[in-house]
């Protein structure tokens, strides 16, 4: 590799895989928040500007997320701007929002931005030498600040959340009592985060004492369930199903099922001798089945993305091919506020709201052209994590761990959230350094 950007390029790599957990503190708060790992992921794309002449595809799939994050994103704005026009029934609708935070002009664009750095960032994991020259220590680095983050969590939702205490401008955490939510937004976005974490320290028992990797593996997992996501119930059915599709020994089968069983029984005992019927059917049942059968409501968090989804598919209907534009489908969704079905509203649509569903939204802003770009991403990756699925035990992490990252995308938007994309990368890199035996450098 004759870059001369080479060292700084793996620097900022390396920054960016080790503090994407740090999502809403440390940050700038500038109109938005900007994470640490999105300023890194800002000075990789400069970089690769400055340095275009040097510029590679390292996989395949960069190639589909070259046109998800930047040809795609860039008709679509252009179309937005020539054709569309200024959303005056948005800042009629919402007086309010007549501010430099939903400015038509910038916000759309910041959005470009923030699309072309993923690519950057999705480019650059993938063909970083030094991340799997130095693997282990990666992963042991990643796994202890997950830890860290872990334990600021358990604390935080049962005592007091301190980082909550800070100034507004280095800070965007949301309060959750009795969840845990990390130094994410939510829980719902904390537990892709958390369960990555969780996944590198069952495989990476070698790196770590007997006596700590075990008290590591507690604290993550405990961090894990307290978030009481319903996406840990696919997680659950992805482990269980690992069994048929890895290759594994008869013992380690036999564990994974014997756990998985152990597991949910003990979360039934629990719930039947504390009469926690009514917390269960609510964080779980409820919300799962109201997501998948778009109820005429809004009141609980799954019957409120069923109706975002549906008002990012009423979007997509509209402007089939470019979508409205990234980060413009904010501007139009008042325009379908209540022509959803909708009898009683719990959560309403805000200025910033936008489709909670990363497929809902792809082809709000994007139209077909960015669907198909992010199918072809997703199905890109699972073929190269599939095909190596049982060549180390890396290689059946990332694909039990992309499994679930799909998964989680049904409730995590929008598509430039940087966290979506980095362990995604991660897996691909580790595919083409060490089964393909392919010199990423």
């Amino acid at each position: 590799m004759n870059e001369p950007n080479k060292s700084l390029k793996n620097y900022l790599v390396l920054l960016i895989v080790v503090l994407i957990g740090f999502q809403q503190f440390p940050v700038v708060r500038i109109g938005g928040s900007f994470k640490l790992y999105e300023l890194a992921a800002l000075g990789l794309l400069i970089t690769d500007f400055v340095h275009i002449k040097h510029f590679r595809f390292y996989s395949s799939t960069s190639l589909f997320a070259f046109g998800l994050f930047v040809i795609s994103p860039i008709i679509s704005f252009i179309y937005s701007n020539l054709f569309l026009g200024y959303p005056t029934g948005f800042y009629l609708n919402y007086p309010d929002a007549d501010s430099f935070k939903f400015n038509y002009y910038i916000f759309p664009f910041l959005q470009l931005i923030y699309m072309l750095f993923n690519f950057s960032a999705f480019n650059g994991i993938i063909g970083s030498k030094y991340i799997y020259g130095n693997f282990d220590k990666v992963v042991k680095c990643v796994i202890i600040i997950g830890t860290i983050i872990s334990l600021y969590s358990l604390v935080a939702m049962s005592t007091v959340d301190v980082i909550r205490l800070l100034p507004q401008f280095i800070q965007n955490k949301s309060d959750f009592h009795f969840r845990s939510s990390g130094l994410s937004q939510e829980p719902s976005f904390y537990v892709l985060f958390q369960t990555w974490i969780c996944l590198f320290v069952v495989y990476s028992k070698n790196l770590f004492k007997k006596l700590a990797w075990w008290l590591i593996l507690i604290i993550n997992i405990s961090s894990l369930v307290a978030t009481f996501s319903t996406t840990l119930v696919a997680l659950i059915l992805i482990i269980t199903c690992s069994v048929f599709f890895l290759r594994n020994s008869l013992k380690r089968r036999f564990t994974i099922v014997f756990s998985v069983s152990i597991f949910i029984s003990c979360i039934f005992i629990v719930i039947d001798l504390f009469n926690l019927n009514d917390l269960f059917n609510w964080l779980f049942v409820n919300k799962i089945q109201n997501f998948f059968t778009s109820p005429n409501h809004t009141l609980d968090s799954g019957g409120f993305r069923s109706y975002t989804t549906g008002i990012g598919i009423k979007i997509f209907t509209d402007h089939i091919v470019t979508g409205v534009g990234v980060g413009n489908s904010i501007y139009y969704m008042y325009l379908y506020e209540n022509k959803m079905g909708i009898i009683s509203f719990g959560e309403t649509l805000l200025p910033g709201s936008f489709p909670q569903n990363l497929f809902s939204i792809v082809l709000s802003e994007q139209g077909i052209i960015g669907g198909l770009l992010l199918l072809g991403v997703l199905f890109s990756c699972l073929r190269k994590l599939w095909l190596y699925r049982n060549a180390t035990k890396y290689n059946s992490m990332f694909l039990i761990g992309a499994l679930f990252n799909i998964t989680a995308m049904l409730t995590i938007a929008p598509v430039y959230s940087l966290f979506l994309w980095v362990f995604l990368a991660l897996g691909l890199g580790y595919v083409k350094y060490f089964n393909l035996n392919i010199n990423t450098d």
